[in-house]
């Protein structure tokens, strides 16, 4: 395993996108899960909640001047040398700006250390997905009535 960890210089955007509040990040990349790279921040109150998100959507998201990925997290660059990083959750929502070329660099570091197309060489993924996709045993029967155990009327057997 061989990891990547650079401070990331991350500002909070105030709804209206007047006002920011600097906030301290940390972006890692692991080589043991290629495919990702999670960003740490440090909360106002002291707590840290880590982000991990896709490598290329990172990647997309530093030329696109559109809203790349469609799930919680949705990353694109928005001149001026930004790159808008959105988070939504259950608890609320994030828009944070982060600069561009720290970004791009640590990614151009990531992919030196795991070339881009090359993350899941040594990976038998047929075997993971034989694994995910195998036929599981029956549940054991009731011994009183024959139906999947603990049934409803019995209990365990």
């Amino acid at each position: 395993m061989e990891e990547i960890c650079v401070p990331l210089y991350v500002e909070l955007l105030h709804e209206g996108g007047d006002a920011m509040t600097p906030v301290e990040a940390v972006m890692t990349y692991d080589s043991d899960d290629p495919l990702a790279v999670s960003v740490d921040f440090v909360c106002g109150n002291g707590t840290h909640t880590t982000w991990t998100m896709g490598r290329d959507l990172v990647a997309e998201g530093l030329t696109s001047r559109r809203p790349v990925g469609l799930g919680d997290v949705r990353v694109w660059y928005c001149g001026d040398g930004g790159l808008r990083i959105r988070l939504d959750s259950d608890e609320g929502s994030a828009d944070l700006l982060a600069g561009r070329e720290d970004v791009a660099e640590f990614l151009s570091r990531t992919y030196q250390l795991v070339p881009e197309g090359s993350e899941l060489d040594g990976y038998d993924v047929d075997a993971v997905l034989d694994l995910l996709f195998a036929p599981t045993s029956p549940a054991p029967a009731c011994q009183w009535c024959g139906r999947e155990c603990p049934c409803p009327d019995h209990g365990a057997r």
